[in-house]
């Protein structure tokens, strides 16, 4: 008589081998973020919530300075957006951790937060959700209660998994009542479908290194889902549309802000003034790299740079004539980020206005280089969620939890750490000495996602294709000439092989 275990071992052994594959073809960073208890989130008011504007509107500063009252804020807010049911939610002031606020939210549940100017919070929840710090709306208000616009966002947005690639987020989006200002970028072939807090609904489909600007219905919450691996920028310009003015990290297409792959709308800066405006995109190499720059628009190639190890590389949109959007491609890993100097440096009308509050992952065991503005006054806190070795620029330290790093010199920088981190930057431009982060009016305040300490070494699942033009390729007026061609060498022969049949009857 056959045993039971005869037939039971040869079971287990198929079972145990088929979660070993799991176990093998799923990446490690996935397992490990599944067993995270708690996700922890930091960022910090800024300090300075106004505008002051030129007296004479003119870039004559001999005339002085004057403070908008419009633009003046005591607060900002913290807007978290849940993406599963039963999420626990805490918000701390630091330093001293003090509780300010404690609720449980559902999927797509949210929950604004006011803070006064400069306050460093601290978010903790049990499940991943999506946290953006903004100015108050434009016109006064409370958001979710009165408030029917938002400021700009600056930036891009994070996935339900924590990434800034994926294909699926649940996010605010802040913007004013006119402008297209956010951009959905496709890393692959999608179909993607937003819908809204009230369950409003649009579809649609975008081939692998495209892009569709939109205009989502401000301080409202959307649940975006792909087929494929997307990118979603906030706002990287001004209400008017031309002036790249906010200093902005740009991720890569394969996760982290390290790679070879990187996307990023741009604004028109050829005008008169803009000419002159110390702004553009920076690129550092980890290793000697051939980077070309893509306008995405037209679909072509429109420089290749050879970028040195130590020796950042310089990109001008109006230089090279891109025009809505840019792609970076490097044969090497490299980092990416737009600048603004800070300068007042402008030929037109007025004085050029250039601020920051953007967010850099740095994870365990790379260099990762940045550059930091010349003409600001500089706010870089490195925060972790873990006590972590840390160097900067060849000095090492340790960085704890809740206790920032803060840099405020100007110039290149490398960090290297052995745990998560993010970077914080926050300037102000230094002309006047008391200039604020806002622009013009509220509704080009400020706003910005805040990534989570634990998914900085999340890496998703994607596929790179290769950009128009890459390889040898037929412009379509030829395909068209060569199909028609193939087509009569086929009648041709067609006729010629019943020809020779009747001439062999």
């Amino acid at each position: 008589m056959v045993s039971f275990t005869f037939f039971m071992k040869p079971l287990f052994n198929c079972v145990k081998g088929f979660l070993i594959a799991i176990l093998l073809i799923m990446p490690l960073n996935i397992l490990l973020l599944n067993s995270q208890s708690e996700y922890v989130y930091y960022g910090v008011v800024p300090a300075r919530i106004w505008y002051y504007e030129t007296v004479s509107g003119t870039n004559d500063l001999s005339l002085g300075w004057r403070l908008v009252p419009a633009t003046v804020a005591d607060h900002g807010y913290i807007a978290i957006v849940a993406s599963q049911d039963g999420t626990q939610v805490r918000v701390y002031t630091l330093p001293g951790k003090t509780l300010v606020s404690e609720f449980s939210l559902n999927a797509v549940g949210k929950r604004y937060v006011s803070l006064p100017n400069g306050t460093m919070f601290k978010v903790v929840s049990d499940k991943l959700v999506s946290v953006l710090l903004m100015s108050p709306p434009p016109g006064g208000g409370v958001p979710g209660v009165d408030a029917t616009a938002g400021p700009i966002v600056a930036g891009f947005y994070n996935s339900v998994a924590g990434a800034y690639v994926g294909k699926e987020f649940v996010i605010e989006t802040s913007q004013g009542l006119k402008g297209l200002l956010h951009t959905i970028f496709a890393i692959e072939d999608a179909e993607v479908t937003l819908t809204d807090e009230d369950g409003s609904t649009q579809t649609f489909k975008l081939k692998a290194n495209t892009y569709r600007e939109l205009q989502p219905k401000p301080l409202t919450t959307y649940r975006i889902n792909s087929t494929g691996n997307i990118m979603i920028q906030g706002g990287y310009m001004t209400i008017n549309g031309k002036d790249m003015q906010r200093s902005f990290f740009v991720p890569s297409a394969e996760g982290g802000f390290i790679g070879r792959r990187f996307y990023s709308g741009v604004a028109d800066l050829a005008d008169e003034g803009s000419l002159t405006e110390e702004n553009g995109f920076v690129i550092f190499a980890l290793e000697d790299a051939k980077v070309t720059v893509w306008d995405l628009y037209n679909q072509k190639a429109v420089e290749e740079l050879n970028v040195k190890v130590g020796e950042p590389a310089y990109v001008r949109p109006s230089e090279i004539k891109v025009f809505q959007a840019i792609a970076f491609d490097s044969d090497k890993p490299i980092t990416v980020q737009f600048l603004h100097s800070g300068s007042i440096k402008w030929a037109g009308m007025g004085v050029s206005y250039g601020a920051g509050l953007t967010y850099l992952g740095i994870r365990p065991n790379e260099d990762t280089p940045f550059m930091l503005p010349t003409n600001s006054t500089i706010y870089a806190y490195l925060f972790t969620g873990e006590d972590a070795n840390v160097v900067v620029d060849d000095v090492p330290m340790t960085l704890r939890p809740d206790e920032p790093w803060i840099i405020s010199t100007p110039g290149p920088h490398t960090v290297r750490s052995s745990k998560n981190l993010v970077l914080l930057l926050l300037h102000y431009p230094l002309i006047p000495p008391n200039q604020g982060i806002v622009f013009q009016s509220l509704e080009n305040g400020f706003g910005v996602t805040v990534p989570c300490v634990q998914t900085v070494s999340v890496t998703p699942s994607v596929t790179l294709h290769p950009l128009s033009g890459e390889g040898f390729t037929l412009p379509t007026n030829y395909i068209i000439i060569l199909v028609i061609l193939i087509v009569i060498i086929v009648i041709v022969a067609i006729v010629v092989l019943r020809r020779n049949k009747e001439i062999n009857k």
